[in-house]
């Protein structure tokens, strides 16, 4: 009994389902719909923002790219120019080195000329008045030739020896 088919079973199924059917359509049917063009919507926008999104960090990342290359570039010539002046600086100090040791070496050679002149004119001081003893000596004594020779032998060992 309960699998046999009776008429007025099969129209009120019917119409009940058309009846929820209209119901639906009239009520429920316009708000899923909106529902579904609203989430078809925000899906749409929120891709649209991510493509915006991602076009923006490209055009970002090239720009910081650049701006890395540039700062690259810059500190490289900072170093070049860097090791440049310190190879001037290198330069001029060894340059003055040069210059301060010439000097020092003028100044050196200049003073023992001095001292070479000074120490000439006190030994032709000296031997003049050695030779002037020498002769006053000779006079005074009027010696013979081995007494000349003893007076200058003695005379010469008085002359402190230089080392």
């Amino acid at each position: 009994m309960l699998l046999d088919p009776h008429l007025g079973t099969i129209l009120w199924t019917i119409i009940t389902f058309v009846v929820v059917l209209l119901i639906l359509k009239k009520f429920a049917w316009p708000q899923l719909l909106a529902s579904l063009d609203e989430r078809e919507q925000r899906i749409s926008d929120a891709i649209n923002s991510a493509e915006q999104a991602r076009t923006e960090s490209e055009k970002v990342l090239a720009e910081h790219r650049q701006k890395l290359a540039v700062a690259e570039e810059e500190a490289r010539q900072i170093v070049a120019e860097a090791r440049e002046a310190g190879e001037k600086v290198r330069q001029e100090t060894v340059a003055q080195a040069r210059e301060e040791a010439q000097r020092t070496i003028d100044q050196a050679r200049t003073s023992i000329e001095s001292e070479k002149r000074a120490a000439i004119a006190q030994l032709r001081g000296e031997m003049a008045d050695l030779a002037v003893q020498a002769a006053s000596a000779l006079i005074d004594a009027n010696l013979d030739d081995e007494k000349n020779r003893g007076l200058v032998d003695d005379l010469i060992s008085r002359i402190p020896e230089s080392n």
